[in-house]
Parts: structure tokens; sequence; C-alpha cells
């Protein structure tokens, strides 16, 4: 019997094939191939796939043209998922940021419960049952939506990490021993923090309140600001706030300087704070107005900024400015010995919503015909900025100084604490002067505790859901100011190293050309030094990688 060819196709099993990824845009070629009425096999040969696989794609071609056209989704993306799944996750990631900006803790379950609930909620909003729906909340998908959004500070399996006691005392230690070492004086320490504000919302017994809840639509209620305020421990000195809203341009504007409002102002479509946002915050306005306290005050050019570690603080700014130190809180410390958030945006909000009343009190005093409704239709962003503005320069320095008794209790003054009590009867009273509307008359000291307390509790599923159907409606209208800070901003490792090469090449293109050596030497070394800002910086962040 002759001997089998050693290349056989029996001589050995045949070699696994790869799965292959592609792409929505590969997808949309291969849809393009069979409407010219190729064949799947002949398609899938000169795709590289199997004929199983081209068939799937002209059966999903409605799912993969509406991915195609809408803005929101890559055309590098390899999988699609369905707009329940995609409105679920917009959901989360808001409900997440909402825990994270009231400094709250998070742990894996907590996530993929909040995703079980938003998602029924969307189920249920189509009129389906719960049994209908495809559950996605797996550790796996929560790996995979961690670092689709970026977060890495969450603890997948187990509780949620409390307040850390131990933690504060050691940060209250530390922070004594940096204060001796670099003899900061209180006037050279600051603390920033961000907080949320609902910036047109009123207690629930009004009517304005009651009748916006029955109409239809998105409720301005829900609209909200992030806002960041920074002040010295000796109260002396504050920064001018910096206010994130959802429009780079709100139509209230109109006509108005926006260098010129008594607020810094940025937008991005969520209104929250971000890496960008902060980066560029940091470096061209906190650093400078820091500066200029120092010279104000015949002070050394040094001072320390204290802040918590949320994901949108980055890390690389400690290296931005030997003068000016930034200083990270440990994790969970923040409700313990964060200076700010020790009562001063409570009382900030206080305030805010007091001169919010007194702004109504006053115009319906003006105009008697004037009722709290029509007030209120006409309150816009440009009043909510003039109050925001008028609540934080009434904070006292005393309270900006007596917050700092956690950590720094040295410098603190005689400070005797918050009247929360005096302050929410005086808004009761100037409630109770506003016509037109029998909630104002009968409103209570607990209505106005309540909706103070709402403007600190982390967001429900069903309010993650209405922002992010708001965002969605806004997504189009303005433009977000957050694109053009992020792209003057961000610079890296590769793009500096890439442009110190650039300058080197330059000075080399001079001395290999130019006849006029001594000449050519002078242009190599004034590029130099005006690249030096660049090339320190880069040195910094490489060493700050290692």
């Amino acid at each position: 019997m002759p001997k089998r060819p050693a290349n056989s196709v029996l001589s050995g099993p045949s070699p696994k094939v790869q799965r292959k990824g592609i792409t929505i845009e590969e997808k949309i070629k291969v849809l393009v191939a069979l409407s010219k009425g190729n064949g799947a096999s002949s398609v899938g040969r000169q795709f590289g796939l199997s004929e199983s696989s081209v068939r799937t794609i002209k059966k999903n071609e409605e799912k993969i043209r509406a991915a195609y056209a809408s803005p929101d989704i890559s055309k590098n993306k390899l999988h699609l998922k369905s707009a329940v799944y995609t409105e679920m996750e917009n959901a989360l990631t808001l409900w997440m940021e909402g825990m994270r900006r009231r400094k709250l803790t998070i742990s894996g379950p907590m996530v993929q419960e909040q995703a079980y609930t938003i998602q029924s909620q969307i189920v249920a909003k189509q009129g389906k049952s719960t049994e209908e729906m495809k559950y996605t909340a797996s550790t796996g998908w929560l790996y995979k939506f961690m670092k689709r959004i970026g977060t890495k500070n969450i603890t997948v399996t187990g509780e949620a990490a409390s307040a850390d006691y131990g933690a504060a005392e050691e940060m209250k230690i530390k922070m004594k021993e940096m204060v001796e070492e670099m003899n900061y004086s209180p006037q050279q320490v600051w603390n920033c923090d961000e907080t949320g504000l609902y910036w047109k919302r009123m207690p629930k017994r009004t009517y304005i309140m009651k009748n916006e809840e029955k109409a239809p639509g998105l409720k301005v209620s829900k609209q909200r600001l992030t806002v960041l305020l920074m002040a010295n421990a000796a109260g002396t000195e504050r920064l001018k706030p910096l206010v994130i809203h959802h429009s780079a341009r709100p139509r209230a504007f109109k006509n108005v300087f926006i260098s010129k409002l008594p607020v810094l102002w940025r937008a991005n479509k969520k209104a929250w704070m971000t890496s960008s946002i902060f980066d560029e915050w940091y470096i061209e306005h906190a650093i400078p107005a820091i500066e200029n306290v120092n010279k104000k005050h015949n002070m050394a050019n040094r001072a320390m900024v204290i802040t918590d570690n949320a994901s949108s603080h980055s890390k690389h700014l400690c290296t931005v400015s030997d003068d000016v130190k930034l200083c990270f809180l440990p994790p969970n410390v923040t409700s313990l010995i964060q200076p700010l958030d020790q009562g001063v945006i409570a009382l900030f909000k206080r305030y805010y919503l007091r001169f919010t009343m007194q702004q109504m009190a006053n115009a319906m005093d003006r105009d008697k015909d004037l009722t709290a409704p029509a007030f209120w239709k006409s309150y816009t962003i440009k009043d909510a900025i003039a109050n925001i503005s008028r609540a934080w320069n009434s904070v006292p320095e005393s309270a900006l100084n007596g917050v700092w008794r956690n950590i720094w209790p040295d410098i603190v003054n005689d400070f005797k604490g918050f009247d929360a009590a005096s302050d929410v009867k005086a808004i009761v009273k100037l409630g109770k002067e506003i016509r037109g509307d029998e909630g104002f008359q009968e409103l209570q000291e607990n209505d106005v505790v309540e909706l103070l307390d709402s403007m600190d509790e982390p967001l429900t599923a069903e309010a993650a859901l209405e922002i992010a159907e708001m965002v969605k409606e806004n997504d189009d209208d303005e433009e977000s100011t957050e694109n053009s800070a992020q792209a003057k901003k961000e610079m890296t490792i590769p793009k500096l190293k890439n442009f110190m090469q650039n300058i080197n090449a330059a000075i080399e293109c001079a001395i290999q050309d130019d006849h006029d050596m001594e000449r050519s030497m002078q242009v190599g070394d004034a590029l130099r030094r005006a690249a030096s800002t660049y090339s320190n910086l880069l040195e910094k962040m490489v060493m700050a990688q290692q």
C-alpha cells in the first residue's frame, strides 16, 4: 500500500480559525457589498469573514445603519448596544458622578444594583415588564463599564468604605508637619471644594413646585450647576466662584460679556467638573490669584492648596508650580476634615436660597400685579449667577477660618459655630412675604430644611434618568466650552517630547545651513530659552510618572 503524503489534510487537525472583530464602519462596507448583489460567501471571502458572520450582519442591518448614523456612537466600535443599554449607562454615569460630588464612596454591588434599578425604570417606561428585561449588570459588565468611563477607585466586591477616622487623624498630623516645615501662614494655605446647586428649586409645598410636578416634560427644578469655591485658612481671601453649566452661552447671557460675570463661567454637557476644566482653572486662575495675594500682603511667594482626591482632580498638577503646592486629602476623609465641607458650603446654599427669595419679594413689592409663578418663570441663570456671587461674598471671614478646626485647629480664632436654625427662620419669614402662592404663606421651617437637604442627597435612579434626558435634549443646542479648553490645555508627555524634538531639529538645521556660525548659535540659544518652560514641564511630568 503506498504511503500517505506527509502534507495530506489527514495528517493533523486543521488550524483553529481566529475570531475577527469587525467595526461598525466595516459592517457598513459589508452591507454595501451585499446591496450590489454579491452573495454572502463571496462577500465573506472579500472581507475575511465566515458566511454566517456576513448573514448575521445582514440580519442586523437596520441596527447597524442606525448606529452608523448616530453622532454618539464611534464608527470604530466593535459591538452594538441596545438603546436601553446605552440609556442605562448614561444615567448610571450621572448617578455615580452625583455620589462622588457628595463625597460618598461607591462599591461594585451598589453600581450593579443601581444599573438594575435604572434599567427596570427604562423598561417600565416602554410599557414592558421586568421579566422581559435582559439583566446586564454582571461582574464582567461592571469591569468593562468601569474601564469605559475611566473609573478606578471602586471596590468591585464588598461594601462601600465608610469615613476613615484613622486616615483623618494621620492627615491632621501630616498637615501640622507640612505647615511647620514650609513655615506657611494661614493666609498661604487654601482649600477648594466643589458642590452641586439646584439653582431653580423651591420648597415642595409651594404651588410653583406642585404645578411643575404636574406639567409634562423636563423639570426646571432638576437643572443643576457645579460650583467650585476656594478660600484661605485665615478667611481673609476668597476666589471668584467657578460655575459649570450645561450651556456655554445661555439665552439669558445675550448682550452680556461672559468675561465680566461675577463668576468664572465654564460649560459641558453634564454641568459637572472634569479634569480639563479643573486643570485650566488651577493653572490659569488659582495659581496666579494666590501669587497676587502673596504679593499684595508682602508675603513670600509660597502656598499650599488642599483638595479632595476626586477623579477630576489631576495628580500631575502637583508638579506645575514650585511655589504653590497641591496637596490631596486621602480617600474617605472629606466629611471629617475637608474645611469647606464642614459647614461653609451648607451656609453658602442657605444664603443662595435666602437671596433668591429676597429677590422675589422685592420684585413683587415693586410690581403689585406680579405673581410668584410669573416671577419664577422670569428667573434666569443670569439671576442665579448674581445670587451665587452674593451668597459666596456673604460668608463671613470667621466661618471661612472656623471650618479649619478639624484639620488645623491651632489657627482657628474664636469661632462659635453656625446658626443654621436662625438662617432657616429668616428664609421662612421672607417666604411669607411672597404673595400669589398660598404655599409660601403656609411655609414651615421643616419645608426649608427639606429643600436644603435635597440639594445634598445623592441622585436617585429616577432623577439620574431625567437628567440624562435633559443632557440629551441640550446636546445639540449649545456649544461646550470644555472642548476648546481641552484642546488647548491637554499637554501630554508624547506631545511635549515631539515639541522638543522639533525645537532641537530646528536648531540643528540652523547650525548646518547658516554660514554665519555666531548668528546660528544665537538663534539656537533663543529657541532653547523660549522652549525652557515646556522642557521643564516635560521633565517634571516624566519624574511624576516614574
